[in-house]
C-alpha cells in the first residue's frame, strides 16, 4: 500500500451494484463518488483541538469552516490501479491532507482493501477551496479549520507520473 499516514482517516464504502459498468467492474465514474463520499464523512469528524488552536469544542470539521462558507472541489485527479469487481466486502477509502495554503488545501486518497489483500485500487488527490458561500470567492481557512486539517496532514500522493509532486494544487489566486 502507498505510504498512507497512521492517522489517516478510515472510511468504509459499500459497493451497489449500479456501480458496476458493462465490463463487469467498478466505472470509473464511481470511484470519484467514493473520494466525495469520504470528503463529505472527512467533513462529519469532530477533531479533538485545544482550544489554542482556535477550535470549538465538539465542532465537526465542517463547523470550524464557517457556517457562511462552503469547501469547493477546485480540481481533482485520480489513477486506477487495478479493477474493483462487485462483492459484498465494503472497499475503504483513506483521506489525509497533503498541502495547506491561505484558502485551499489538498487532499489525498487510497481505495484500498485494507481487509482483505491490501490491494490499491485506486489512488486520488483534491484540491478543495474555501469559498464565502454569499459570493463563492475564496476566503482565508479559519485558524481552527486549518488546525483540523493538519491534524490529518500526509506525505504527496504516489501517483507513478507525479504530477502533484510537481507543483500541481499551488495557492488558489484571490
Amino acid at each position: 500500500m502507498p505510504t498512507v499516514p497512521p492517522n489517516a482517516p478510515r472510511f468504509p464504502i459499500q459497493l451497489r451494484f449500479s456501480d458496476v459498468d458493462s465490463y463487469g467492474h467498478v466505472n470509473n465514474v464511481t470511484y470519484l463518488e467514493y473520494l466525495e463520499t469520504a470528503r463529505v464523512l472527512l467533513h462529519q469528524l469532530r477533531p479533538e483541538l485545544p482550544a489554542a488552536a482556535g477550535g470549538q469544542s465538539g465542532a465537526t470539521l465542517r463547523e470550524l469552516g464557517g457556517t457562511d462558507n462552503r469547501t469547493l472541489v477546485g480540481r481533482q485527479e485520480i489513477e486506477y490501479r487495478v479493477p474493483l469487481d462487485l462483492r459484498t466486502e465494503p472497499v475503504h477509502v483513506r483521506v489525509w491532507v497533503t498541502r495547506i495554503g491561505n484558502s485551499s488545501f489538498d487532499l489525498g486518497y487510497a481505495v484500498v482493501d485494507e481487509d482483505r489483500t491490501g490491494t490499491v485500487h485506486a489512488l486520488g488527490a483534491s484540491t478543495m477551496v474555501l469559498a464565502a458561500a454569499a459570493t463563492g470567492r475564496p476566503v482565508p481557512l479559519p485558524d481552527g479549520y486549518r488546525a483540523a486539517l493538519q491534524l490529518w496532514a500526509g506525505p504527496p500522493v504516489p501517483f507513478r507520473n507525479s504530477s502533484q509532486a510537481a507543483g500541481a494544487g499551488q495557492e488558489v489566486a484571490e
